[in-house]
């Protein structure tokens, strides 16, 4: 179990990628585990305590059977673990899996608080850029809500199993976690094997936004068999300079593709002073789905497969 962090009010961001960069811009970046406790689930299954990644008990007189997830990274775990007919109403930016397409939607910055009541949930899930407030409003309406606050691999998978325990859907998702855990070993026993090289990545999830030390991308870029040239900027997300990339030289560059990203094709090879750089030089760009490195759910290890194969082609012929 992680420290427990003091909850201050935030904005939910315009598209999902901006999660991201309203993370950076709060400065959320305690690490936090996903760990969960369980209590009293004997009987008729009465009384279950529920401790959430911020440290926040969560007392249900049974399994919830109407569900709102204001998240998308939440929407998305549920779904994989099997509680989709669960989820009554989803947030905005919710657009995955297909099936979400059909939910009532209930707002994303603005949450629609007269919907969400009124869709008469026993649980809302949610990240830990919700604004406090609406939470509270919700809270005193006698609506118990959770936040999923994941800062690692472990952390998704300990999320999963909270979400897996709390939905009745335990065995589903200690199966789906095994599962991720045997992919994510098959890809590191290859990239971290002994005598592959390292080379050098620039990622960019946000024009000219990368991910610094204690990042899932930070992560994933040393799992996949790489070196990011923003290790050692101490935010976890950060906005950097033409003058950094170009001094630290990387031999890949990789940007992701999404709704806030779609300029960045066009302009990458026109940056001051971008010419100079091995990646450039050599052909070494590429994108990838902004999904599978900004949402914290079980997609991020297909973030890590295609990441791997991107910075070590040779590796997966």
């Amino acid at each position: 179990m992680g420290e427990e962090k003091e909850m201050e009010e935030k904005k939910i961001p315009l598209g999902k990628i901006v999660y991201v960069i309203i993370a950076a811009i709060l400065c959320v970046a305690a690490a936090f585990a996903g760990g969960y406790f369980v209590r009293g689930m004997i009987a008729n299954y009465q009384s279950m305590t529920f401790i959430d990644d911020y440290g926040r008990s969560i007392e249900l007189d049974g399994f919830p059977e109407r569900i709102i997830s204001v998240a998308p990274t939440p929407t998305e775990i549920l779904f994989a673990v099997g509680a989709g007919e669960l989820v009554v109403g989803v947030d905005d930016y919710s657009d995955y899996p297909p099936e979400v397409d059909d939910i009532p939607k209930v707002g994303s910055y603005e949450l629609n608080l007269e919907a969400i009541i009124g869709l008469q949930p026993d649980l809302v899930i949610c990240s830990d850029l919700v604004p406090v407030a609406q939470l509270e409003t919700i809270e005193a309406q006698g609506i118990p809500y959770m936040i999923l606050a994941t800062r690692s691999f472990d952390d998704v998978f300990n999320d999963i199993m909270l979400v897996g325990s709390i939905t009745d859907h335990f065995t589903e998702a200690s199966a789906l976690v095994n599962s991720l855990k045997e992919r994510v070993e098959a890809i590191t026993d290859i990239t971290l094997a002994e005598g592959v090289p390292h080379p050098r990545i620039y990622l960019e999830y946000y024009p000219m936004w990368t991910f610094g030390a204690g990042s899932f991308g930070q992560e994933l870029i040393k799992l996949a068999g790489g070196i990011n040239i923003a290790e050692n900027v101490s935010a976890e997300y950060t906005v950097i300079a033409d003058e950094f990339v170009v001094a630290q030289d990387p031999e890949i560059i990789i940007y992701t593709v999404g709704p806030m990203t779609t300029t960045v094709a066009q302009n990458i090879y026109s940056r001051p002073g971008w010419d100079q750089i091995d990646a450039i030089a050599n052909g070494q760009v590429y994108s990838m789905d902004d999904d599978l490195v900004s949402l914290y759910g079980p997609r991020l290890v297909d973030g890590l497969e295609e990441l791997a194969k991107l910075i070590h082609p040779e590796l997966f012929e």
